[in-house]
């Protein structure tokens, strides 16, 4: 075979295509060459670790350095006929979005042992509609208040540092194979007793699923939820009355494997992903315990091995309020993902009383938003989803300051909110 590297740098005037290889590529980078190569290339998934050997023999990493090959001209000599002419002519044509989303799921179960998969956690593909992306049978409302379903807690585990105000704990519930629910829905929880005030069952509680349809067993038969334990600290007492504590939430907390759990649901279409557009953003806005759906959002595109994830080529940006250091919620996972995706996922926090403002002032979420203003209106511009899910109280303060940066750039906020509700672009769920 022709030395390809070498005759391209004498070409080109520049290094060998990729430079020096790495002893760990980034997983990224591989996926989006597999995925070129059998979505537009017209490379058959049976035949795509072969041409994929070539191309890490010749250095080519991506497809910006397959332009490089083919503007050299080498196209031609360094693979067989049928495939030089396949990727000279996918390189000359735009993308087909629908096309690349309809076939990935093909790509993933033809390419399980290529590099850089082992980076990703194997899930069952059978929980996937067919396309991926498409929606019209989304589980809804399978279980209802009058015929719910019998669960078990599998794990509970806190997940704030010892300083954290408050305790927050991950759920993990056993649910059965039947359970099945999307990324961005949620779930209702029926706690065990009476309501003191009428004398009726405790009525359902809602709370947004933090986990993949896949579960974090990755079997398709738990479903985890990120709680916070609510109670009421009396000024006058000095302590908290434990009359006054949340039902739910403590009863959630203080659960022990086996302990059973009475579920309604899922529930909702409001916080799901943009998937059929795996080039839109998804901006994504939490306070506290908000974070559950972004949880399996990201686990989806960047954790697990989805349809989804391979297909996504915009960026996941994360911005999470809270009070202290010790209250972040899944900083280790946010950091991993951080390290392995910087070109498609971004991680800003707003510290309350920890960080200040430029004047000062403490750093909520808000003003996170306020300094990235600019390339927020952007991104929404070119087709970005925003999410926004936490407590009610946080969207006075955030609409506030989107109002003012849009008359400052001279914009009628009224009216840019209006068509980006009217586009499906806003996704609200506070409580």
């Amino acid at each position: 075979m022709l030395a390809a590297p070498l005759l391209l740098g004498a070409l080109t005037g520049s290094a060998p295509i990729g430079g020096p290889r790495r002893a760990c590529a980034p997983q990224m980078s591989t996926d989006s060459l597999s995925a070129f190569l059998t979505q537009r290339a017209g490379v058959s998934p049976k035949f795509v670790g072969r041409v994929l050997e070539i191309c890490d023999d010749e250095m080519i990493d991506d497809v910006e350095q397959l332009k490089v090959a083919r503007d050299a001209g080498l196209l031609s000599q360094i693979f067989k006929p049928v495939v030089a002419i396949g990727i000279e002519a996918a390189l000359s044509a735009p993308p087909d979005i629908a096309e690349a989303a309809s076939s990935v799921k093909e790509l993933l179960a033809s390419t399980s042992s290529q590099a850089g998969d082992a980076a990703l956690l194997t899930v069952p593909l059978d929980l996937e509609s067919v396309p991926y992306y498409d929606n019209s049978k989304i589980p809804l409302n399978t279980y209802k208040a009058k015929n719910p379903l019998q669960g078990s807690i599998a794990s509970v585990k806190r997940i704030v540092g010892e300083s954290a105000p408050g305790e927050v704990c991950h759920i993990k519930i056993s649910s059965g194979a039947s359970f099945k629910y999307w990324e961005g829905q949620s779930l209702g929880i029926i706690p065990p007793g009476v309501n003191p005030k009428n004398g009726k069952p405790n009525a359902v509680r809602l709370y947004s699923i933090a986990s993949t349809r896949y579960g974090d067993d990755l079997d398709g038969q738990t479903v985890s939820l990120c709680v916070r334990r609510a109670v009421y600290w009396d000024k006058e007492l000095g302590r908290e009355d434990p009359a006054k504590k949340g039902v739910c939430s403590n009863y959630l907390c203080d659960a022990t494997p086996g302990t059973p759990i009475t579920l309604t649901g899922p529930t909702g279409k409001v916080m799901l992903m943009p998937e059929s557009d795996p080039l839109a953003d998804v901006i994504m806005v939490a306070t506290g315990t908000g974070i559950a759906p972004y949880r399996g959002f990201l686990r989806r595109l960047f954790v697990e091995k989805t349809p989804a994830g391979a297909a996504f080529k915009g960026l996941a940006w994360l911005f999470l309020g809270v009070s202290t250091t010790d209250s972040l919620l899944y900083d280790d996972d946010w950091q991993a993902i951080a390290k392995r995706n910087p070109e498609h996922f971004r991680l800003t926090y707003a510290i309350s009383r920890e960080q200040n403002t430029a004047t000062g002032g403490k750093m909520y979420v808000q003003e996170r938003l306020a300094e990235h203003a600019q390339e927020i209106f952007d991104r929404l511009d070119k087709g970005a989803h925003m999410y926004f899910c936490g407590l009610k109280g946080m969207m006075p303060g955030i609409l506030e300051t989107l109002e003012e940066v849009a008359t400052s750039k001279g914009i009628s906020w009224a009216e840019r909110l209006e068509s980006l509700k009217a586009a499906g672009q806003w996704h609200v769920e506070v409580y």
